[in-house]
């Protein structure tokens, strides 16, 4: 059973989404809460607060927890670290190996930056991409939008090339942050990765509405978390189209390919359907997993200055990874889409990002739409872009939270992830450990860093916090898988996924467990002076994963230590350590 879910659905419609208890047989009822469906879009916070959009069944229902009757803390914590607006005038060449204007915009000194006024529009709804096709008109109107942005003169800042070179500026360190010269404003591996890129596709979006002079216009999202949407989409593969782009891979992008979220360069041998199980799958292990904590899901916090913090990426980030991954050139940069540099040059860009910033506004309504980060270092985060009016205007997360301040919403379609997935393997790695012979001895990590090696897998034993903790403390505490000082080399994409299994003592099976996550990074490139690709520095990052519902599926409530296993994908790759700890929820969750 799939569900269909309106992105704007309210706290109570979240109760009746998140309960979960282990029969699932039974009509779920909560005491205080309709579950009706809301037909109003174009409504108020207050009437948010009110609707509800759907009677669920409790056995389709995998993600615990209330969102709409979660608590919210005594208010934003005062730290005076935002990440602010850099000086215009000091861009510089960023690593940017296929442009030869390294992205760098036309400065205007006179120009001036004025506080954004949000538009008072009617409410305009982004629709899949892959029921656009359907949909002439809309396609029509899409197409003269990208083809007028196209032809506009080159340094305009609505041009499409200047609008694509947003994403190089402030993904590639063309700019550094204000009053330094050595940290850059970097807008992924962070909690800043969905809220900067929600007002990036909202100004483009807006911008090729004004150019049709269209104000219900909008970008249809890539519906890549259903199986009818895991395909590339086709409105993007007509040659002759203002929205093709040559530089994808066509082994991807054409008959009908399954994409696959654990893309790594290494095509998955896999049937079409056992990779839609793995994609939906992941999706809802990043929902369930996540759901008590925000940093697992957006990424950690970064701060004003700070020279020496981890990249720390949130799991939605890692799918969005291997989305771009899977849809750029195979060899040489990995362009389009491969490179944060050029990816926004392909105008899947936006398709697949309304997606993701749908998949946020999903997660935020899981929770009852409270503030994932209580913290005004986040909230007061500060970013400048050019509006539809061609103003320079700055905007702040605090202002984004909810889409509908916007003007936009997303259009209903199922969610199976959402429902019933057989995503466990439980029984077959039992079977598999079932003599002295098949087990291994499994050490701890010990205190020097390890590469990581593709043809044998990091396995080490990690003892737990705790085990058998009450329900109670696990609405407090979320425990966490954490992996400290990941090494990469920032020319390359590099990825390993971790996998989690009961040990025998101190033995491990042959199976490698359940998955966990994923880390990935995209490869950061540039190019010497003699044009070769120069080899990039070591970037050091870091990765959490929770795993409470996770033990709970593997009945390894009483276990004192786990088995976790890092397999390579690709990449060069070294880890510091890998311990697991109890970290405080922000939204508690009922397991």
């Amino acid at each position: 059973m799939s569900l269909l879910l309106n992105s704007s659905f309210t706290g109570a419609s979240s109760a009746c989404l998140l309960h979960r208890e282990r029969s699932r047989r039974r009509r779920l009822r909560v005491p205080g809460v309709t579950c009706r469906q809301g037909s109003n879009d174009d409504r108020s916070d207050a009437a948010r607060q009110k609707q509800s959009p759907l009677l669920l069944d409790r056995r389709d229902i995998l993600l615990g927890g209330l969102g709409g009757l979660y608590g919210v803390t005594a208010g934003p914590k005062v730290l005076a670290a935002p990440i602010m607006p850099p000086d215009l005038s000091t861009c510089h060449p960023a690593t940017a190996p296929a442009l030869d204007n390294k992205c760098c915009p036309p400065y205007d000194p006179s120009e001036t930056i004025s506080e954004y006024g949000f538009p008072a529009t009617p409410l305009r709804v982004r629709r899949p991409a892959h029921l656009m096709k359907d949909d002439q008109e809309h396609l029509d109107k899409y197409k003269e939008a990208v083809r007028r942005m196209k032809n506009l003169p080159a340094e305009h800042p609505w041009n499409y090339y200047q609008q694509a070179n947003i994403h190089c500026q402030y993904c590639n360190d063309a700019y550094f942050q204000q009053n330094t010269n050595d940290v850059p404003v970097q807008v992924h591996f962070s909690w800043i990765f969905l809220p900067w890129h929600r007002y990036y596709l909202h100004f483009y979006e807006r911008i090729l509405g004004k150019l049709i002079e269209d104000d219900t216009f909008t970008i249809p999202f890539w519906n890549w978390d259903t199986k009818e949407g895991m395909t590339f989409p086709a409105i993007f593969e007509d040659a002759s189209s203002p929205l093709y782009d040559p530089k994808r891979d066509q082994r991807h992008v054409t008959g009908g390919k399954i994409l696959d979220l654990k893309y790594a360069y290494i095509e998955n041998p896999a049937s079409d359907s056992e990779i839609i199980r793995e994609n939906l799958c992941f999706i809802q292990k990043t929902f369930k997993h996540s759901q008590s904590l925000a940093e697992l899901f957006m990424g950690d916090p970064v701060r004003a200055g700070e020279k020496e913090n981890q990249e720390a990426n949130g799991q939605l980030e890692v799918i969005h990874n291997a989305t771009h991954a899977w849809v750029g050139e195979p060899d040489g940069y990995k362009e389009n889409m491969g490179d944060f540099s050029t990816a926004a040059r392909d105008s899947v860009f936006y398709c697949h990002h309304c997606n993701v910033d749908r998949m946020w506004d999903i997660y935020r309504n899981l929770r009852g739409n409270q503030v994932e980060f209580q913290d005004n270092d986040w909230l007061d985060s500060t970013f400048l872009f050019h509006d539809e009016n061609e103003q320079l205007v700055k905007v702040k997360i605090r202002d984004c939270l909810n889409p509908t301040k916007l003007r936009y919403t997303f259009e209903q379609v199922p969610l199976p992830w959402l429902g019933k997935i057989n995503c466990q393997k439980t029984a077959e790695t039992k079977s598999k450990a079932t003599t002295e012979l098949s087990l291994t001895r499994v050490g701890e990590f010990g205190t020097t860093a390890q590469a990581l090696d593709a043809s044998n897998p990091l396995r080490v034993i990690v003892a737990r916090p705790k085990k058998n903790r009450k329900k109670k403390e696990k609405q407090e505490k979320v425990e966490v898988i954490q992996i400290k000082d990941i090494k990469v080399t920032t020319n390359e994409t590099a990825r390993f996924d971790v996998y989690v299994a009961v040990p025998y003592g101190d033995l491990a099976g042959p199976d490698y467990g359940e998955f966990a996550g994923s880390f990935m990074r995209l490869a950061h490139r540039k190019k010497g002076n003699d044009g070769t690709q120069e080899q990039g520095p070591k970037k050091k990052g870091k990765l959490k994963l929770g795993i409470t519902p996770l033990l709970e599926d593997l009945d390894a409530e009483d276990a004192d230590k786990l088995v976790i296993t890092l397999v390579l994908r690709t990449g060069s790759v070294t880890v510091g350590g890998v311990s697991i700890n109890l970290l405080q929820t922000d939204a508690p969750a009922v397991i």
